[in-house]
């Protein structure tokens, strides 16, 4: 029974998608003043990290478009025509897989910043500014960004489990030197499953005492046109065979030319964000080129091998954007060889898809696409942008799309959300999802994929800015997670010129369907925070910060194995996340130090 329990879980987080850790991003927008649309008009956008810059020409209608930049950021654009005054909007932040638009009005020297997609992403990272969510100490050193989206519209994204998609981005380099060094204890108590012959019986307690530490480093190399990053890590169990682990991420991104641009990124993940040693095992080695065919069209290659729990991937993608007027059209190719190898079974596919994004004014957006899969399937997929009030205020998001692939099992998904922006950086959300499976794959039992399935939220949310961030959601669903609390809140306060206090605390609080049981639900409880202090001085010209950081986390029995903004392989609908059974809880406690140059 428990070999079985496990073999689910490696099945459910092997067949998640995993995007190119060199995933790039997308900016664009529209250019007026006071009478209309302005033709001609030249946006420089400035990746503040490593100095990349990107330039665009407004054409028919005021439109621009950039395809395939860095995710991250911050970008400052740089906006000019000749007869106004240049507008600046700082602190830009691009996501991998999705189109950050900027709109200006020249007349009135404003620019509004959003990102035109229908589906939410979850987004992680220290580079994401509003989306980050600093909570864990570990598991972003060497990713840089995380993002989570339950319905991906974008032809590019494919999950024939649960129609979902992940992305994990590799950090890119700098354009001056970054160094950071740190060291961690960690003392964690899990339940010990496997002493027990019962999935019900009290399972006894595992105490582990371990050690973690790491180097990051990010430099120009040799020139402004070369930017790597480097970062490795490496956790002990001292006392307990086969408990110890090596992680590490590079990245080197080159700008070939004014038309192509390079990027190699590798690694490997072993480490959780809770501290758990060899508890993730991701790893992944992709190459991506980008060329700039002509002033409106370019290409984005790419090719990796990725591992994830059970599964071997090879992929390879090749895609065609043109961007006219209103249009952001998408044509590309991608080929996939899986291997599961608990299951001793293989896979290869090929798919063709082709996509239009349009802007049909300033408030509305329109993507439609559709995804041709060899063995034969069919994916189409539409969805919408609506900003109701054409500043933000009010947005609806809503589409409809299919995944799957002949003899996996496919699944209809559909989204609706309602977001209001509040006063004070606040946002509330409302957001139904429904889906549908049309064939179950071989592999899950019916108790795990259900023939239809919803999840409702009501989310309260303040991005991560001015110091502060608040969290308070709500989601009801008929998936292993019937009811969902999760509240948080991170503040950092800065003083005495040289000081900073971060604290920051998460709870994620649910009815969990019984293993045994389907009729009965328990509630469990999980809860982490993280207190932090930064000494921060001048020395030969840089900034230098020694950071001292506490961690604690604890769990009741049927809790996620891991944080929820931790380990990459656990960030899944509800419908779909595993937990574990028994009835202990379990304990975390971090404390660390680090250097930051």
């Amino acid at each position: 029974m428990i070999r079985r329990f496990f073999t689910i879980i490696l099945f459910l987080l092997a067949t998640l998608p995993v995007a190119a850790q060199t995933g790039t991003a997308s900016l664009g927008g529209r250019v007026t003043d006071e009478n209309g649309p302005i033709e001609g008009v030249t946006v420089v956008a400035i990746h503040q990290q490593t100095n990349a810059q990107y330039y665009a020409t407004t054409g028919r209608g005021g439109w621009w478009q950039l395809v395939d930049v860095l995710p991250g950021g911050p970008y400052t654009l740089r906006i000019h025509y000749f007869g106004y005054d240049p507008l600046t909007a700082r602190n830009v932040f691009t996501y991998a897989g999705q189109n950050t638009v900027v709109d200006a009005d020249l007349e009135a020297k404003t620019s509004y910043v959003h990102v035109d997609e229908a589906a939410t992403s979850l987004r992680l990272g220290p580079e994401l500014g509003g989306g980050a969510v600093p909570v864990s100490p570990l598991g972003y050193d060497l990713v840089s960004q995380r993002i989570y989206t339950p319905v991906a519209f974008d032809v590019r994204q494919e999950s024939p489990l649960a129609g979902a998609s992940q992305q994990w981005i590799a950090p890119v380099g700098s354009n001056r030197f970054h160094g950071s060094a740190y060291g961690f204890y960690g003392h964690s108590e899990w339940p010990d499953f496997f002493s027990s012959s019962s999935l019900d019986a009290p399972a006894a307690k595992e105490i582990r005492n371990y050690g973690i530490g790491g180097l990051n480093i990010a430099t120009p190399l040799g020139s402004q046109d070369y930017q790597l990053f480097g970062g490795l890590q490496y956790g002990a169990t001292p006392g307990r065979s086969g408990m110890d682990a090596l992680s590490g991420a590079a990245r080197l991104d080159a700008r070939l030319n004014e038309s192509f641009r390079l990027d190699l990124s590798g690694g490997r993940l072993a480490i959780g964000s809770d501290g758990y040693i060899g508890s993730t095992g991701e790893s992944w080695i992709a190459a991506g080129l980008t060329s700039s065919l002509a002033e409106q069209l370019s290409m984005r290659f790419q090719a990796g091998w990725y591992k994830t729990g059970d599964s071997r991937q090879l992929l390879a993608s090749d895609d065609f954007t043109y961007v006219t007027g209103r249009h952001r059209m998408l044509a590309g190719v991608q080929f996939s060889y899986q291997n599961f190898m608990l299951a001793d079974s293989t896979s290869t596919h090929g798919d063709i898809y082709v996509q239009d994004a349009i802007r049909l004014g300033r408030r509305l957006t329109l993507l439609a696409g559709v995804r041709f899969s060899i063995p034969f399937a069919f994916s189409p997929r539409v969805s919408m942008y609506y900003d109701m009030m054409g500043d933000g205020r009010l947005v609806l998001r809503a589409g409809t799309a299919v995944y799957g692939r002949r003899g996996e099992g496919t699944i209809w998904k559909n989204l609706a959300a309602f977001d209001m922006r509040l006063p004070l950086a606040f946002k509330l959300t409302f957001e139904g999802i429904y889906g549908q499976s049309w064939r179950r794959p071989f592999y899950i039992s019916t108790r795990n994929v259900l023939d239809s399935h919803y999840a409702l939220t009501a989310r309260l949310e303040r991005p991560f800015a001015n110091s502060a961030w608040v969290l308070a959601s709500y989601t009801r669903s008929d998936g292993s997670v019937r009811d969902r609390v999760l509240g948080g809140f991170s503040f950092r306060g800065e003083y005495l010129g040289h000081l900073a206090t971060t604290l920051s605390v998460l709870y994620d609080g649910g009815s969990v369907v019984d293993n045994q049981s389907p009729a009965s639900l328990s509630w469990t409880n999980a809860i982490e925070a993280r207190l932090s202090q930064d000494i921060f001085f001048q020395a030969a010209g840089r900034t230098h910060t020694i950071q001292l950081t506490g961690y604690c986390r604890y769990a009741t029995s049927g809790a996620p194995v891991s944080s929820l903004f931790g380990a990459p392989s656990l960030i899944l609908p509800s419908s779909v996340i595993s937990f574990m059974p028994g009835s202990a809880g379990y304990l975390t406690l971090l404390f660390g130090l680090r250097y930051f140059l």
